[in-house]
């Protein structure tokens, strides 16, 4: 077996969540034009993104100004910007311009940051190229940050739509007028916005981790309470509403 390339067993997207093997199959294999990762953290995804695309270029979006941890590189920018400030998005997509081939929304994890991002990240987006909505899970019920901004209601998420668009373009059906109504019961979209996403989108994958993480994202232990389903450290491996992605292929 190869061994893991150390830039990627570092990052939370391969030794917790486990979508890299799910993006090799649906992520680009060459891009020479731009990418944008909206969360860098600690800067692990950015050099991972720096080894698995070497023709691109790379900007980094963060609520935080640049870290001294995160990497320097001739081929990537960082910007400041804040998730839930809509001026700042558009200001930042609009600052990158033309050639966005890849858009990776790993910030927040705000739903109604998720939603934002999305209705505006697509329009960006070049004809053909791909977005990734990472721990998408946020928006599920079951989430304690989807409780924190609908409460005990339920709320209209990138989920709920991106979902339902699965369904229909994977049956072979329109987004008929009763369909439309429904999803845009909500404050995230109106149907207007529901309307203009699902012409853009060609294709949607979903991911959702079904086995348990190399190693904890809390502590890095690997030891398991097996029966529990409990690192040796107390924080469950396997919510129901943990580790969900989605790929999306603009038409």
């Amino acid at each position: 077996m190869p061994m893991m390339d150390p830039r990627l067993e570092q990052t939370d997207k391969s030794f917790w969540h486990g979508f890299t093997n799910f993006y090799d199959t649906h992520l680009p294999h060459r891009i020479e034009g731009k990418i944008l990762e909206f969360g860098v953290f600690k800067g692990n995804s950015i050099r991972w993104l720096l080894a698995k695309f070497p023709y691109a270029l790379i900007h980094g979006a963060d609520i935080l100004p640049a870290q001294p941890e995160w990497p320097l590189d001739s081929r990537v920018t960082y910007h400041e910007v804040d998730q839930d400030e809509e001026e700042q998005v558009k200001s930042l997509l609009e600052k990158i311009g033309q050639g966005l081939r890849l858009l990776i929304e790993d910030g927040s994890h705000f739903p109604r940051h998720q939603s934002r991002c999305l209705r505006l990240g697509l329009d960006a987006l070049e004809p053909g190229g791909t977005y990734v909505l990472e721990d998408i899970q946020t928006s599920h019920p079951a989430h304690s940050q989807y409780a924190d901004e609908f409460g005990s209601a339920v709320g209209q998420t990138s989920l709920s739509v991106l979902l339902a668009f699965e369904h229909l373009k994977r049956r072979g059906e329109a987004l008929s007028p009763s369909r439309l109504a429904v999803l845009g019961r909500g404050s995230h979209f109106t149907t207007s916005d529901i309307e203009k996403l699902f012409a853009q989108i060609a294709s949607i994958d979903v991911y959702k981790r079904a086995t348990l993480p190399s190693k904890c994202w809390k502590c890095g232990s690997s030891n398991f309470d097996y029966h529990s389903y409990r690192c040796e450290c107390g924080v469950d491996l396997m919510n129901e509403a943990d580790s969900m992605t989605v790929v999306i292929k603009k038409a």
